[in-house]
């Protein structure tokens, strides 16, 4: 798929933060904030409501745009709090994390690169931390696009076989992208690394 991320950010400027960063937050629980890493981190607004909270966080995505908004967009008192890279998730650098938050994300890492990527994604993540990322499913519309990657319920549930699954939510239905109409057919899926 051809995006032009820049004007991706610019639609979706001033969105609050995703329902499924508020899922891993309270899956997180009470416990201090610790590190996080938002894979994909385009307009910055999970990162800076992790920042919020007191988290550090590194932000990574693809585009150079994505780390100039960001840098645009923190509060001075959250940038020492703050790392960013430039990079795809399959190169990208993490380790000891307690937070993954991978929104609309992984689903744009090509086909190959995958399973790498994720396995590099489970490592990352220290014994207790949460996982956060939406997956997409066979039926959405772009699935005929050979650059992106696709997978069954059971494809998911195999691939948080390691973790114990606290929410998996399929969402098989017509609704609205940034592009105009699409279906949808996604996973939204928390869960934590045991320890």
């Amino acid at each position: 798929m051809d995006v032009d991320w820049a004007d991706y950010y610019a639609a979706v400027s001033g969105r609050s933060s995703r329902p499924l960063l508020t899922r891993a937050l309270d899956a997180w629980g009470e416990r201090a904030p610790g590190r996080a890493v938002d894979l994909g981190a385009g307009d910055g607004t999970e990162t800076l409501a992790l920042l919020g909270l007191g988290w550090r966080v590194t932000a990574i995505d693809v585009t150079p745009a994505s780390a100039e908004i960001i840098g645009g967009r923190v509060a001075p008192q959250h940038r020492l709090l703050l790392q960013v890279q430039t990079a795809s998730i399959e190169l990208a650098e993490i380790d000891d994390i307690d937070l993954v938050y991978a929104g609309f994300s992984l689903p744009f890492v090509i086909p190959d690169a995958f399973p790498a990527a994720w396995s590099r994604i489970l490592a990352s993540l220290r014994p207790g931390g949460i996982l956060a990322a939406n997956l997409f499913g066979p039926n959405d519309t772009w699935a005929t696009d050979p650059e992106m990657n696709f997978h069954d319920r059971a494809e998911v549930e195999g691939l948080l076989g390691d973790l114990e699954i606290l929410s998996l939510d399929e969402t098989d239905e017509d609704g609205m992208a940034a592009s105009g109409p699409k279906h949808w057919h996604l996973f939204d899926c928390v869960a934590r690394r045991r320890t």
